[in-house]
C-alpha cells in the first residue's frame, strides 16, 4: 500500500531552494506547504518507516507529545473514554493548547462533541501518500457528524480559532475531498 512513499527519497537538495510560506495572521510561524515543508518542519517520516511498512518506535520518541486540553472530550471510537489531551507533534503542543483554551474561553466546549483522534500512522483516505496524521499535526473532531464528502455541522467559531492559529480546514475544500471534521497544520497536501 505504501510502495510509491516508502521508495521517494528526499534530500537536502530538493529543499536547498526552500522559502517559508507568508506567515499567518497570529505572528507565529506559517504552516507550510506541500510535503516538503511538511517534512523540513515537521521531520523526514520516510527515514522511520520499515520495510514492512511499520513505523519505527523512533519516530514516536523524537517526535510526538502530550497537548493538555483544557475540558474532556469523549474518544469517537468509545465514548464513555474522555479525552484529556492529545497526542501530537511536539512542535504544534503549545498551538493545540491554545486552540482549546480559546474553545473553552469562549464557552464553545459544548460543540465539541467528539475526538477522532490526531496522530496516527497512516495513509491518506483513498489516496497512497501519508496523511497529516502520520505527523500528528491534524487533528478530527465531531466525526459522526461530520462525515467525508458532506458539508457537516462543525460550529463556524470552532472552524474561525483553528484556521486563525492557522490550520486548514478539511470543510474548506472544494474538491470532492471535503472532510469537515478534518483540521491540518498545513496547506496544499
Amino acid at each position: 500500500m505504501l510502495p510509491e512513499i516508502i521508495t521517494k527519497v528526499y534530500t537536502m537538495n530538493n529543499l536547498q531552494n526552500y522559502t517559508p510560506s507568508p506567515a499567518h495572521n497570529s505572528g507565529d510561524p506559517a504552516p507550510p506547504y506541500e510535503i516538503d515543508e511538511i517534512m523540513l518542519m515537521f521531520g523526514d517520516i520516510f527515514d522511520c518507516i520499515n520495510n514492512d511498512g511499520t513505523i519505527k518506535p523512533k519516530w514516536e520518541l523524537d517526535q510526538m507529545g502530550l497537548a493538555y486540553l483544557p475540558f474532556t472530550i469523549p474518544l469517537a471510537a468509545c465514548p464513555s473514554i474522555e479525552v484529556d489531551k492529545i497526542y501530537c507533534h511536539k512542535k504544534l503542543i503549545s498551538t493545540f493548547t491554545n486552540v482549546f483554551r480559546i474553545i473553552h474561553e469562549r464557552n464553545l466546549r459544548p460543540y465539541v462533541r467528539s475526538y477522532g483522534g490526531c496522530f496516527n500512522y497512516r495513509s491518506k483516505y483513498n489516496d497512497s501518500r501519508l496523511s497529516t496524521h502520520s505527523w500528528g499535526i491534524a487533528i478530527d473532531l465531531n466525526p459522526e457528524t461530520n462525515l467525508p464528502g458532506t458539508r457537516g455541522d462543525m460550529h463556524p467559531e470552532i472552524v474561525e480559532i483553528f484556521q486563525s492559529y492557522g490550520f486548514e480546514w478539511g470543510g474548506s475544500w472544494k474538491r470532492k475531498e471535503k472532510n469537515p471534521m478534518h483540521f491540518q497544520w498545513c496547506t496544499g497536501y
